[in-house]
């Protein structure tokens, strides 16, 4: 199905609608609630109805300006700097003087290997109940596997926000993050991602006996050794680029070979030294490969965001003019878990709408389940109304 099928023009009409709506939105907040750390030291950037990012280079003072400006002229869509400058107004970028940046890190359902995106459940660019799970699943893994237990960040450093649409931010704004390079922050992007995994840093051969890491031993050398035990379990090393025979081998012998891995001693099924070598690069290689069944050991993180010192974000609490929902702050790294983007994110009434929806496929909204919709015309909360025409799923009816 193409894209001028299941979408619709939305017009000027719709637009004013929803900027109407967003001017409102924006009038009853507190202000410091869309107001990042450091407002006067951010550049800020601003969409439209057509583009996410029209406009750059705007500064604000203090919050009371940011509020006044919303209000005023309503943009669509509202991203800040993660760096911090001492002229955030100026041009080119160079004379801003660039002054440190929040270490940030985006996850993005489009980004991960998931089944009703590979099978066709929906389009690309809609986001479905196991979209928001998948992609949630993976906040909570980075913060919770990478974050705090590989780099020591304290959960009081880590912030993360709801991105409004389909993922979540996730800042961290501590003294010694500030100053990192560009390569430092793509250093971090691959730690996470396990690009660059040295086979030979994980295991070590001692004499005629292969040692490596055990299911408790820290960061990457753990997440290697678990993998093979997840892989072993389910008879998958084959998938994972085990040579066949030795899989047969390894399996056949498994109650002996997990007592082995778990004292570090890779080696009880006597391989030859090439067996020994395929084996540690295929389950260190395995590590970062989506294989049926089991995701990938590493984070999902979209690295250009990481290792971009200038980049610009969506503000926290901004509403997403793809969505009409709140780029919510999710209130602890703890809370994560619970929140419900179509559920929490929701900022606008229960108010009848009559709209003409497009094709839509089956959706929920504050426990209420909508749809499936094909070119028919009905009252819907303003919430989901909101919802649609955003997404160019639904025009105003009468």
């Amino acid at each position: 199905m193409s894209d001028e099928e299941t979408q619709l023009r939305v017009e000027r009409g719709e637009e004013e609608f929803i900027r109407g709506l967003f001017s409102r939105h924006y009038a009853g907040i507190d202000a410091a609630s869309v107001t990042p750390p450091q407002i006067g030291r951010r550049e800020f950037g601003l969409g439209t109805w057509e583009k996410k990012i029209e406009s750059r280079h705007l500064w604000f003072r203090n919050q009371a300006e940011l509020k006044s400006y919303l209000i005023r002229n309503t943009p669509f869509y509202v991203s800040y700097s993660t760096a911090y400058y001492e002229f955030p107004d100026r041009r080119p970028m160079p004379k801003k003087n660039w002054l440190g940046a929040d270490l940030v890190f985006d996850l993005d359902a489009d980004h991960l290997k998931l089944e009703c995106m590979e099978k066709g459940e929906h389009e690309k660019g809609w986001v479905c109940a196991n979209c928001l799970s998948s992609v949630k699943e993976e906040t909570v893994k980075l913060v919770e596997e990478f974050l705090v237990p590989d780099f020591g960040f304290s959960k009081n450093d880590i912030s993360v926000n709801f991105s409004g649409n389909r993922g979540y931010h996730v800042h961290i704004r501590t003294p010694e993050v500030s100053g990192m390079s560009s390569w430092a922050r793509r250093e971090v992007a691959d730690y996470i991602a396990g690009i660059g995994l040295d086979t030979w840093s994980i295991f070590t051969m001692a004499g005629a006996r292969m040692n490596g890491p055990t299911p408790g031993s820290s960061g990457w050398h753990g997440r290697v050794a678990r993998r093979f035990i997840q892989l072993l379990e389910a008879g998958k090393l084959e998938a994972a680029g085990v040579e066949a025979k030795l899989a047969r081998r390894l399996l056949k012998n498994k109650v002996k070979v997990e007592e082995g891995v778990a004292r570090g001693n890779w080696d009880t099924v006597n391989m030859t030294g090439p067996e020994k070598e395929r084996l540690a690069r295929a389950i260190v290689s395995s590590a970062g490969v989506h294989i049926e069944g089991f995701g990938e050991v590493g984070g999902e993180v979209d690295a250009g965001v990481t290792f971009d010192v200038s980049k610009l974000i969506r503000l926290p609490d901004s509403l997403h003019g793809e969505t009409g929902l709140a780029a919510r702050k999710i209130s602890s790294v703890d809370a994560l878990s619970s929140f419900e983007p179509m559920n929490d994110a929701v900022v606008f009434s229960d108010a009848p709408v009559g709209v003409k929806c497009g094709r839509v496929p089956k959706f929920s909204m504050k426990g209420v389940e909508y749809g499936p919709f094909a070119n028919e015309e009905c009252k819907l909360p303003e919430h989901v109304a909101v919802y649609l025409i955003c997404k160019r799923k639904a025009k105003l009816w009468k």
